[in-house]
């Protein structure tokens, strides 16, 4: 450097090539990363777009329907998950998720007592359906809970069934995290078992009163149908009757098959058989009545 290139270069006129470079190296980095933000804010913009018109919007006047069902949907998942794979893999100390919380100190000793409580009088294939059970209890235990909290919010507050879904289902899937370490009883096998097994009876017969509900309203949509095309025309509304027909003999054929395969294979024990039968007997009986009452419906009976 001579005097000339120091004065050029204090005054801002003259670059050494290594600063030529670290200018250069600076503004590719700068434009890589005003790029890397703009491509960022693209797609989260994008992802935000695609969820609520998939999903629905938080405006007001709307609900969370659609991002409940996909907790649900989310939780099925997850209890199937756990059901055929990571329950059964820990108990028999196998798969990547059983390797991976023994990899972490104290975590494999407890994941493994955890999910082995209340399997202990079974080994081999017995212990890894006892264990996958246990897993299925876990996240609808989660999921029951999840929706009788955001129950109660939503009396309190309505807009919470709209609002803060990611938060909620982050804390679902940290939940899920902490109940590998909880004891299979008392909590799942026991109280949760026994608690569903009575919603269960409750949902049933829930059911059944709803089916009963549509297939009266459905009857009477075709019937009235096809008394309107009989009033435009005589005789052209007997396709509605005769889609009724078809259908209860339709429903009526599944049902069949559908029993003969209990029958087939589930008739290894003599409860089993019984409420087989009795289901039948049901169907008949319930058809007897049906055709016997003056306002009678066979679309129903075949429901």
């Amino acid at each position: 450097w001579n005097d000339g290139a120091k004065r050029k270069a204090q005054e801002g006129k003259f670059f050494c090539p290594l600063h030529c470079y670290c200018y250069t190296f600076l503004l590719d980095y700068t434009m890589g990363s005003t790029l890397s933000l703009a491509a960022t804010y693209c797609f989260c913009t994008s992802a935000g777009s695609l969820c609520n018109s998939c999903l629905g919007s938080t405006a007001a006047g709307t609900t969370g329907r659609k991002r409940a069902v996909l907790l649900l949907t989310l939780a099925i998942s997850i209890a199937l998950w756990f059901q055929y794979s990571v329950g059964p893999g820990i108990v028999q100390e196998t798969g990547w998720v059983w390797k991976t919380y023994r990899a972490i100190p104290g975590s494999g000793k407890l994941v493994f007592s955890a999910w082995k409580k209340g399997c202990d009088q079974y080994e081999g294939d017995l212990l890894s359906q006892c264990a996958g059970q246990a897993g299925v209890y876990r996240s609808m235990f989660l999921a029951t809970l999840f929706f009788i909290l955001s129950a109660a919010a939503t009396h309190v507050q309505p807009q919470l069934n709209r609002e803060a879904w990611p938060a909620k289902y982050a804390i679902f899937c940290f939940a899920i995290l902490i109940t590998m370490f909880v004891p299979n009883t008392p909590l799942f096998s026991g109280f949760f078992l026994w608690f569903s097994r009575f919603g269960a009876s409750v949902f049933v017969v829930l059911q059944q009163v709803i089916l009963i509900d549509v297939a009266y309203n459905w009857n009477d949509d075709w019937v009235e149908k096809s008394n309107e095309a009989d009033r435009i025309s005589y005789g052209s509304g007997g396709g509605w009757l005769k889609a009724i027909v078809g259908t209860c003999v339709l429903l009526y054929s599944c049902a069949i098959v559908g029993i003969s395969i209990l029958y087939h294979f589930f008739d290894g024990c003599p409860e089993n058989t019984w409420v087989i039968t009795l289901t039948l007997l049901g169907i008949i009986a319930m058809t007897g009545i049906q055709v016997a009452g003056q306002d009678g419906s066979l679309l129903t009976s075949s429901v």
